[in-house]
């Protein structure tokens, strides 16, 4: 069995939560538990003698942060969950774009809902067709993922849980050993 210590960086809506403490602290104890290091943008600091957050947050300190704990991630495991609409959160696709563009592996995972079926959830019908249009005629991506192709195609797409995600992410990056 490797040694080798795998950092996964926890990007996703949960920071938002009212809980998000709690939440963030059991997702990162089924990382421990699966032979991996979590890194959350709810982490005081890269290491443990980082001095703790003020009590107002700076964007720009925050943005800062979480840029660095992704550098120093060897992958991303991402909430594409649907957040406030039927799309994921925005926060969470910057950190995707980010991390493949530094050449970490992705993934993302969701309840499995298509694009499709998240339009429809969220804003109607969708007309079906060579390419299917939402209820305002707008042309709606049908490629059978659960988030758009430019963060589907790059990541391992997982479709169930946070945990369901974490196992695949252990077995892969242990595979590559």
């Amino acid at each position: 069995m490797s040694t080798q210590e795998y950092r996964v960086y926890l990007a996703g809506p949960e920071v938002f939560l009212p809980d998000a403490a709690d939440v963030v602290a059991r997702m990162q104890q089924v990382c421990r538990d699966n032979g991996l290091t979590p890194i959350a943008p709810l982490d005081a600091g890269l290491d443990e003698t980082a001095a703790p957050e003020p009590a107002a947050p700076d964007a720009t300190r925050i943005f800062d942060k979480n840029i660095a704990k992704i550098h120093s991630a060897d992958a991303v495991i991402a909430n594409v969950n649907h957040f406030r609409g039927a799309e994921p959160d925005s926060g969470t696709c910057f950190e995707l774009g980010f991390a493949h563009a530094l050449g970490k592996k992705l993934y993302v995972y969701s309840e499995g809902a298509t694009t499709v079926e998240r339009v429809e959830r969220f804003h109607g019908p969708v007309t079906p067709g060579e390419r299917p249009t939402d209820p305002e005629g707008r042309f709606v991506e049908d490629f059978g993922f659960a988030v758009n192709l430019m963060m589907a195609v790059p990541a391992t797409n997982v479709a169930g849980s946070f945990a369901d995600a974490v196992r695949a992410v252990a077995v892969d990056l242990r595979d590559d050993a």
